[in-house]
Order: structure tokens, then C-alpha cells, then sequence
């Protein structure tokens, strides 16, 4: 048995994508940067707040990342991607992420991870992830990483809310 939800929209009418937008937009997220090798060894990544756990038992998490984007096929063809959350000082390194600076890593101080992949320096922690699935949703594929190796350092958090990036009261 079915579950009615109210709806605030009439029967037959969708929301808009800026009304759906703006809504998600008040959801506070943290910032990552997703990292990954592609076919040829290169070092590529992308800033993503659309990350989640999924599951303990065994350990997984999730993330999107749009199909028109340039990375895409990257991302696709990857068996093992990185998560950097970053830290509430770096936010430098969301915005070189989200841009199409050619080699986001020569600007960006990083190292390589227990399994090879680029791990932003100074991040609050890091997820390394062999690719369990991927799925088709939307204009979105969504990512599943099976958990390799999870640290972390005793950082504040970077968040976005509302369009923009904010830091917790006293954080530095």
C-alpha cells in the first residue's frame, strides 16, 4: 500500500528547474573534490556535493556527477576514485576544482594515496574507493565506491549552503 504525499504543486504541473534547484540549495552539504586516474595515468578531479554514505556493512559511498560534464567519461571508466573532503580553509580548492583550469593538480599540493590516487593535501579526510556500480539517473550518473581506506585529521569542515560557502561559527 501507497504513502500519499501533499503536494504543493496542482495535479499535472512539474516544479521548474530553478524552483528545484534553489530548493536543494538550502541543503547544507559538505565539499569534496572527487579524484581519479584516468586511462593513461593522468590525475583528474572534480568538486561534488552531491556526496553521501551508503552503507556500513559493507562499507560504501555514493556521489554524482552530471553526464554532460567534461570528466564524465573519466569518472566512467574509472575503477577506483578518491574522496577529499575539504577543510573549512580550502576553499581555493572547491573553486579550482569546479573550473576548467587545464591541470587542477599543478596548482593544487596533493600526494598519492594507499592505492595510487592523487589525495588533496590539507584535506579534513580521505575515502579511497574501488568502483562497485555505476547508475543512469537523469542527467546524473551516480557512483558507488566500495570503501579501500578511510583517514582523517582533526580539521572544521568547508559547507555550502545557499549558494555559497560558509564555515562553522569559531572555525578558522
Amino acid at each position: 500500500m501507497g504513502v500519499a504525499l501533499a503536494i504543493d504543486e496542482p495535479a499535472g504541473q512539474s516544479v521548474s528547474a530553478a524552483d528545484f534547484r534553489a530548493a536543494l540549495g538550502h541543503f547544507a552539504t559538505g565539499v569534496t573534490v572527487v579524484t581519479a586516474l584516468g586511462p593513461d595515468g593522468g590525475k583528474h578531479g572534480v568538486t561534488a556535493t552531491s556526496f553521501g554514505s551508503l552503507s556500513l556493512d559493507p562499507p560504501l559511498v555514493q556521489w554524482s556527477l552530471r553526464t554532460a560534464a567534461f570528466l564524465h567519461p573519466i569518472f566512467s571508466a574509472a575503477d577506483r576514485f578518491a574522496i577529499n573532503i575539504l577543510a573549512s580553509d580550502q576553499e581555493g580548492v572547491s573553486q579550482t576544482f569546479a573550473s576548467r583550469v587545464a591541470d587542477r593538480f599543478a596548482v593544487t599540493p596533493h600526494h598519492a594515496g594507499a592505492h595510487g590516487l592523487p589525495l588533496i593535501d590539507g584535506a579534513l579526510a580521505w575515502i579511497e574507493c574501488a568502483t562497485e556500480a555505476r547508475h543512469q539517473g537523469g542527467d546524473h550518473s551516480l557512483f558507488i565506491g566500495r570503501v579501500l581506506t578511510a583517514r582523517r585529521q582533526p580539521r572544521e569542515p568547508l559547507l555550502h549552503w545557499a549558494g555559497k560557502y560558509h564555515r562553522l561559527p569559531g572555525a578558522a
